[in-house]
């Protein structure tokens, strides 16, 4: 049974410091707690200090946006909103940790950090051929397939709870030194997985509270983890954090070196949508517009009870009050609702018109092709999907525009659809681990290519015409929220085998450049390559291939295709 309790008498749920936890139960002793201080085993000794973090927590907040931050002290005003623990993160709740010395890592310096490996009693960096290697799932054996879905059934029903996560936020100071107190679930690892990243982002895909956000701080919007050049470097920490627990699973279940797998973005790969392994039916095969519920052995008898359900609720119907969208998730109710985990293109994203595909390789070449993360039109936006990749037009060319949000990541969750298209629940679906396994593969072919031509390009380059690096969690010394132990955007901009991973194999990069669209206009033809179920649509989509379109294509043809996507207003 899942247990409530506050935040600071949080039970012992595991003595081995090699159990991660937004929370530590090591940390939850008196003394701890009234010094905000969690540093135990005293970092290790040798391995690492105990440092004060609130001066350069609260330095970078003070270079955010001050309304921005206001938000997330008190609220809108006259809404009643409880105390978010995002604030200031993680200064709520600990201000003194651990800072490990080279190669230790975890919350006391007890573990070897990623892309180390203990030997003799020290943590050395792992070679070549001990780095752990990320496969496409389809290339898996039957047996590595099997176990995969063993070790995730078993982190989602996980008896042996070593998670505990927040589920009520206080309304207001309360305790006698006038600090909040937080109450907290203990959780399975997968449910506490989806609560990392419903956290990052509660408040978007709701209309009501991207009104009340814009109103409160003059045009912003809430989101750590996307629409920023951190949403390369908040994603790769949060993979990084599920495999290594996924990992902690399966060595559990006699399963020895687990690692994720990717998805290749392949729509006729039966490897991934059957009733065996992620479920039935295929994104492709459903309906436009009427979500479906996904069936398969993973999926029955309860046994993936969909949590932090209320933003998809409210998406579905293009309602929902805020202040019922953004609460924190009580897992226990949440999973005695037995709610089952739908996939299939949204209403929402039909009356848009968005195109339902996954990106081909000229596409993913394209991403590539710019050796910058600026803001405008750098990596960064190319890879998360807001620059429009018109990857089957007679001559490839990009596009940026307001309404440009429909390409590469973005394309394939709004592909998949059902909770994964809403980004708060989004990782309720575990295609959201292959798929974003994926993206860090194209992240890791263009820090390849780069490194290998000089110095990584900078985190981000503001161009003035973006607000993104005055958020709190933005800069590159900014730690990544709602993340513990804690890391920075600047920890997690280097390579995979700084990590202790490689991919089996990588995109190659491109061989041409690819200009501006001579026509910018929202309503121009953007032609897209890659897989879409539907065949040819006003958006220019070819089912399968550029090349195939245009060999069987006459010029007068593709004239008309042109001018009924531009009469149509697609975009």
């Amino acid at each position: 049974m899942i247990t409530t309790s506050v935040v600071w008498l949080l039970l012992v749920i595991s003595a081995s410091s090699l159990v991660r936890g937004q929370f530590p139960a090591v940390c939850n002793t008196e003394d701890s707690l009234a010094s905000k201080t969690c540093c135990p085993n005293n970092c290790g000794g040798a391995r690492g200090d105990c440092v004060d973090v609130s001066d350069a927590v609260t330095q970078s907040w003070n270079r955010a946006d001050p309304n921005i931050v206001e938000f997330l002290r008190n609220g809108p005003p006259g809404y009643g909103w409880p105390m978010d623990v995002r604030y200031q993160w993680p200064l709520r709740v600990f201000q003194n940790v651990c800072q490990c010395e080279e190669g230790w890592g975890g919350y006391d310096c007890s573990d070897c950090d990623f892309g180390y490996i203990e030997e003799g009693g020290e943590c050395v960096k792992r070679s070549e051929s001990q780095l752990y290697e990320r496969k496409q799932f389809s290339n898996l054996s039957k047996i590595q397939q099997d176990e995969y879905f063993r070790v995730l059934q078993e982190a989602k029903k996980e008896d042996e709870m070593v998670w505990a996560v927040v589920t009520e936020e206080p309304m207001h100071m309360n305790n006698k030194d006038g600090e909040p107190t937080y109450k907290l679930q203990n959780v399975s690892t997968y449910d506490m997985l989806v609560v990392l990243h419903f956290l990052s982002a509660r408040e978007k895909d709701n209309d009501d509270c991207k009104n009340i956000i814009k109103n409160a701080t003059h045009g912003s919007e809430i989101d750590f983890a996307h629409e920023f050049s951190g949403f390369i470097t908040w994603h790769r920490y949060y993979l990084l954090i599920t495999e290594r627990e996924l990992r902690r699973v399966a060595k559990r279940l006699g399963i020895s070196h687990f690692a994720l797998s990717y998805w290749a973005w392949n729509g006729r790969d039966e490897n991934i949508f059957n009733a065996k392994h992620f479920g039935k039916p295929t994104p492709g095969s459903i309906t436009k517009g009427k979500p479906v519920n996904v069936t398969g052995s993973l999926f029955e008898n309860g046994n993936w009870p969909v949590v932090c359900n209320e933003n998809y609720k409210a998406f579905l119907h293009d309602s929902g009050n805020c202040t019922k969208v953004r609460e924190v998730c009580n897992i226990q109710r949440n999973r005695a609702q037995n709610i089952r985990l739908q996939r299939g293109m949204l209403e929402h994203d039909v009356r848009l018109k968005d195109t339902r595909f996954l990106p081909g390789n000229t596409s993913i070449q394209m991403a590539l092709a710019v050796n910058n993360n600026n803001e405008h039109d750098g990596f960064r936006k190319r890879l998360e999907g807001y620059v429009d990749l018109c990857a089957s037009n007679k001559i490839n060319c990009t596009n940026v525009t307001k309404s440009s949000h429909d390409n590469m990541h973005n394309a394939v969750h709004i592909y998949v659809g059902g909770h994964m298209r809403v980004l708060g629940p989004a990782s309720n679906d575990p295609v959201f681990f292959l798929h974003h396994a994926n993206i860090d593969r194209i992240l890791e072919s263009w820090f390849q290519y780069n490194k290998l031509n000089g110095n990584l390009p900078p985190f981000s380059v503001n161009d003035n015409s973006s607000d993104a690096i005055q958020h709190p969690g933005y800069s590159e010394d900014d730690y990544l929220i709602p993340m513990f132990p804690l890391k920075t955007n600047a920890d997690m901009y280097k390579t995979a085998d700084e990590f202790g991973y490689k991919y089996d194999e990588l995109p190659p990069m491109p061989t041409e450049t690819y200009e501006r669209c001579s026509d910018p206009r929202p309503t121009a033809a953007c032609l897209k390559d890659g897989y879409n179920p539907d065949g040819y649509n006003p958006d220019g989509y070819n089912p399968d291939s550029a090349s195939a379109l245009y060999q069987m294509a006459s010029l007068p043809f593709l004239l008309v295709l042109a001018y009924t996507a531009h009469y149509i207003n697609f975009l």
